[in-house]
C-alpha cells in the first residue's frame, strides 16, 4: 500500500515539474519574441537600438561617420566596433551580453542606468578594433601608450570619444 501511495506522489511531483518546465519554456518563448530576440542574430545596428534604453546612441550612430553607407552597408555596425571579430569569441561575447541585458532588463528594471557604459571587457574588444579596422593609419600612430596592458595606456576613443557615438565610455 505504502509503495502505491509512494508511487503516486512520486508522480504527482514528477508531473508537476514538467508543468513547471512548460510553463517556464513558454515565457521564455514569449519574451524572446517579444523582445525581438531572432534580430540579435543579424548584423543589423538596428537590432541594438530594439531597447529604447539605445535611442540616443543610435541616434548618435546614425550621424556619425561609421553608419554612412557605402554600396548599401553601413562603414561599420554596432558589431564591427563591440564584438570579438573571431567566430566563435564573437558569439560567446554576443551570448554574455545578451544573457546579461535579458537579465538586467527582467529582474533589475528598477536599477537601470539611463545610459549603459562599457566594462573593461568591451573597452579592450573597441580598442582592438579600432586598431584591427585602422591598421594602415594606427602602425604609425601607435606608440607604447597605446599598447593594451601598458602601464597609462591610452585608448582610441580617449581622443575619439565620439566617432561611433557620442555617449559611451
Amino acid at each position: 500500500m505504502r509503495r502505491g501511495i509512494q508511487k503516486k506522489s512520486s508522480s504527482l511531483i514528477s508531473s508537476a515539474f514538467i508543468i513547471l518546465l512548460v510553463i517556464i519554456g513558454i515565457l521564455a518563448c514569449y519574451t524572446f519574441y517579444h523582445a525581438k530576440g531572432v534580430s540579435y542574430f543579424s548584423n543589423e545596428p538596428e537590432a541594438c537600438n530594439n531597447c529604447h534604453i539605445m535611442n540616443e546612441v543610435f541616434n548618435d550612430y546614425l550621424s556619425a561617420p561609421h553608419s554612412q553607407r557605402i554600396a548599401g552597408q553601413p562603414r561599420a555596425t554596432c558589431n564591427d566596433c563591440h564584438l570579438p571579430h573571431g567566430f566563435v569569441s564573437k558569439w560567446i561575447a554576443k551570448a554574455q551580453s545578451g544573457v546579461g541585458h535579458a537579465y538586467a532588463f527582467t529582474f533589475k528594471l528598477d536599477s537601470l542606468p539611463t545610459n549603459l557604459s562599457a566594462n573593461e571587457s568591451s573597452k579592450q574588444i573597441v580598442q582592438d578594433n579600432c586598431v584591427r579596422c585602422h591598421i594602415e593609419y594606427a602602425q604609425n600612430a601607435v606608440n607604447p601608450t597605446t599598447i593594451p596592458g601598458h602601464n597609462n595606456a591610452l585608448s582610441c576613443v580617449s581622443c575619439h570619444e565620439s566617432v561611433g557615438h557620442k555617449r559611451g565610455f
